[in-house]
C-alpha cells in the first residue's frame, strides 16, 4: 500500500463587520428572520454547529464532536471580534480545536491567519497591503496565542507583489485554487494539493491549490448530501496520486450548515469515516509542509482570486461577473473611487497629525489592532511605552486616529462589490464605516463629507428604492444617528 496519502480540508470562515461603527450593535436584518440579523443566524446554523457537530450511527450511537479540532480553517478578525462576545460558543471550539490539534501534532495547529478587512490585496496599495497583513497577524497571535503559519487571502487574490508582502511578514505559506496561476514540476499534472514554491530575490512561499471539481461539489454541488459518500470520493481521489501526496478541498466554512442545512453533521460524518481509513491520513498544510517540502514550482502572471474569471476585476469594474441577469455593474469603479476616496483621507489625517504624538507613527499603527483588540491596561500601557507616548490625552486621540484609520480600512471590505448592488447588506457595511471614518476625520481637520456625497452622486442602484449613493449614505446616518439617541 506504501505511504498513506494525505488529506486536507479547508473552511473559509467570514462575515463582513456588520455592527455599527458606532455602538457595535447589529441593526435588525429582517431578511435572516427568525433570527434579529445574519450574524446570529450563521452562528447557529455553522459555527455553533460545527462546535457541536451530531451525527447518528445506527439507532442509538450518537457522535458529537468539535470540528475545529480536524479541519484546516481562518476565522475573519471582524467576525471572530464578533464571535468572542456574541458567540462564546463558537470561538472557544475554534480557538481549542486548534491548540488540541497543535498540541497533539507537533505544534502545527488547524488556524491559519488572513488579512484584517477582507479587502482585495492587489487592489491596495503597498502600504495598505502590508498593514492589512500585520494586523491579521497581530488578531491571530491575540486570539489563538502563537505566530501563524499560514494565511488566507480574501478572495484568494493574488499577484506577485501580494504574495512578496505575505512572505516578508514571515508568512510560510498560502492556499490558491488550481487555475490561479502555472503550477509547473512534480505533482503539477495531477489533482494534489502540492505544495509548490513561489520565489522572488530572497522571498519565498509555500503555495497549497485545492482541487476545484471537488470543492465545488461540496460548495455548490451535492457533496455535502452524504458524508460517508464524500468521505470516499475523496480518498478514492486521495489514492490515485502518488504516495505521500495531499488532496486539498476549499470552501466558505459557511458551507458547512448555513449554506447546506445539514452540512456540519455530514463534514463530521466525512471526517469519522476517513479518519477510520489507514491509506489516508486527515491533515492541515502546516503539518504537511513541515514533512514535505514544496517539491513543484508556482508563477503567476498577473492578479487572479477564486471567485472572479476576469482576475481581480469584480471589486473595481463592470467586469461581467453577476448574480442575476440584467442587473448593471457600473457602480462598481465609482463606488470604488468613493470608498478609496475616505480610506486616503483617513489615512492623510493620521499622516498629518499623529507625529505630533509619537515619533514613529507608521510603527504604532501597524501595532494598534491589539490596542484596539485588547482592553488590557497593561497591554496599553507597555505598547504606548515602549513608543514613548506618556501624556494620557495624547494615548487618547492616538487611540482615536487608530479608530479612523481602521474604519477607512473597513470601507474597502471586498463583500461590498461582490454582489449585483450597493445597496443590498453588504454595500452598506462600506457607507457606514466611510461615514464613521469621516466623522473621525473631521475631529482633526475640516470635514471631507460634502466632497464624498459628490463623489457618490450619481452612482445609481440596480433598485430604485434606494435612490443614488449619496442618498442611501445619508439615510444610514440619519438611521444610526437615530440609533444612539
Amino acid at each position: 500500500m506504501g505511504e498513506p496519502r494525505h488529506i486536507i480540508i479547508h473552511g473559509h470562515f467570514y462575515q463582513p463587520p456588520r455592527e455599527s461603527p458606532w455602538t457595535g450593535l447589529i441593526s435588525p436584518e429582517h431578511g435572516a428572520a427568525p433570527f434579529p440579523n445574519w450574524n446570529e443566524r450563521i452562528l447557529s446554523e455553522s459555527y455553533t454547529a460545527n462546535a457541536r457537530a451530531h451525527t447518528m450511527e445506527g439507532p442509538s450511537v450518537v457522535h458529537v464532536r468539535n470540528n475545529y479540532e480536524s479541519i484546516s480553517f481562518d476565522v475573519g478578525p471582524t467576525l471572530a471580534g464578533w464571535l468572542q462576545t456574541h458567540g462564546k460558543t463558537a470561538y472557544r471550539a475554534m480557538t481549542r480545536g486548534d491548540a488540541l490539534y497543535a498540541a497533539a501534532h507537533g505544534g502545527h495547529g488547524n488556524a491559519i491567519a488572513q488579512s484584517y478587512s477582507h479587502s482585495i490585496l492587489p487592489l491596495l496599495p503597498p502600504r495598505d497591503r502590508e498593514l492589512q497583513i500585520a494586523w491579521g497577524i497581530d488578531d491571530f497571535v491575540f486570539r489563538f496565542g502563537r505566530k501563524p503559519a499560514g494565511m488566507w487571502l480574501p478572495e484568494c487574490a493574488a499577484d506577485d507583489d501580494t504574495l512578496a508582502s505575505v512572505a516578508a511578514a514571515g508568512i510560510q505559506f498560502v492556499i490558491l485554487a488550481s487555475d490561479q496561476g502555472r503550477f509547473s514540476g512534480p505533482g503539477a499534472e495531477s489533482r494534489g494539493a502540492g505544495p509548490f514554491q513561489w520565489r522572488t530575490g530572497d522571498l519565498s512561499l509555500a503555495v497549497f491549490r485545492f482541487d476545484r471539481e471537488l470543492s465545488n461539489s461540496v460548495s455548490f454541488g451535492d457533496g455535502l448530501a452524504d458524508g460517508a459518500r464524500l468521505a470516499t470520493w475523496m480518498a478514492d481521489t486521495a489514492l490515485n496520486l502518488e504516495p505521500g501526496a495531499a488532496l486539498m478541498i476549499a470552501t466558505d466554512g459557511e458551507t458547512f450548515g448555513h449554506h447546506n442545512k445539514h452540512g456540519a453533521a455530514e463534514l463530521a460524518r466525512a471526517l469519522i469515516a476517513l479518519e477510520r481509513r489507514d491509506d489516508v491520513i486527515v491533515t492541515n498544510c502546516a503539518e504537511y509542509l513541515a514533512t514535505h517540502p514544496a517539491g513543484g514550482t508556482f508563477e503567476i502572471a498577473s492578479a487572479t482570486s477564486w471567485s472572479c474569471p476576469h482576475g481581480v476585476e469584480r471589486w473595481r469594474s463592470n467586469c461581467g461577473c453577476r448574480n442575476e441577469a440584467g442587473t448593471s455593474q457600473e457602480w462598481r469603479a465609482p463606488f470604488r473611487a468613493a470608498m478609496d476616496f475616505v480610506k486616503n483621507h483617513a489615512e492623510a489625517t493620521y499622516d498629518r497629525f499623529a507625529p505630533a504624538l509619537v515619533k514613529d507613527p507608521g510603527a504604532i499603527l501597524r501595532d494598534a489592532i491589539r490596542l484596539l483588540n485588547d482592553p488590557n491596561p497593561a497591554v496599553h500601557d507597555e505598547i504606548f511605552k515602549r513608543f514613548g507616548v506618556a501624556d494620557e490625552s495624547y494615548r487618547e486621540s492616538l487611540l482615536r486616529m487608530f479608530e479612523m484609520v481602521r474604519a477607512g480600512q473597513a470601507a474597502l471590505t471586498s463583500c461590498a462589490w461582490f454582489f449585483d448592488d450597493y445597496g443590498g447588506l453588504e454595500g452598506r457595511v462600506a457607507l457606514r464605516w466611510a461615514a464613521r471614518a469621516v466623522e473621525l476625520a473631521a475631529e482633526y481637520s475640516a470635514s471631507v463629507e460634502n466632497e464624498l456625497l459628490e463623489r457618490l452622486r450619481g452612482i445609481n442602484s440596480n433598485r430604485r428604492e434606494n435612490g443614488d449613493a449619496a442618498t442611501l449614505y445619508l439615510s444610514l446616518k440619519t438611521r444610526e444617528a437615530r440609533g444612539r439617541v
